[in-house]
């Protein structure tokens, strides 16, 4: 007679010192699997709920809490609906506004090169064109802060 299979358990490892979740889990029926599969000064724990970056084990009372990881920097700020550290929108406007100059830059770059070649060849209302190319770039660099 065939034995009934075992339903396939989720483990999580957590540091045993710290509480914080370790990067891997453990999919398994096989509950002799979970000792050898534990990292070094980690410990296991059966349950699928949890948020590995926003929550860590209270190594006092072994439960799951919320937990506020490290601000990656200071151009982030936690967001409490998807807990999650994200770049404040203000940096994000800064950098978008910098890669559009630094696109029209280059355009106006390329579009030198022809107002360029026909200076050199003497067309008097070229130099007349680089002047408004380089007056735009002058004024976008300062976007770019270059």
């Amino acid at each position: 007679m065939k034995k009934a299979a075992s339903a396939m358990r989720v483990i999580w490892f957590y540091h045993k010192d710290t509480g914080l979740f370790h990067g891997r889990n453990l999919m398994t029926d096989n509950p002799d699997l979970i000792a050898p599969n534990t990292p070094c000064d980690h410990i296991a724990l059966e349950d699928d709920n949890f948020d590995i970056l926003s929550q860590r084990v209270d190594v006092a009372t072994g439960l799951v809490v919320d937990w506020l990881p490290p601000q990656p920097s200071p151009e982030h700020e936690w967001n409490t609906a998807i807990r999650r550290w994200q770049i404040k929108p203000e940096v994000v406007a800064l950098e978008e506004a910098r890669r559009n100059a630094l696109e029209r830059i280059r355009f106006l770059e390329l579009k030198a090169l022809r107002a360029l070649r026909e200076h050199a060849l003497g067309q008097a209302a070229a130099k007349d064109r680089l002047k408004i190319i380089d007056e735009e770039i002058v004024q976008l660099r300062t976007v770019v802060g270059i």
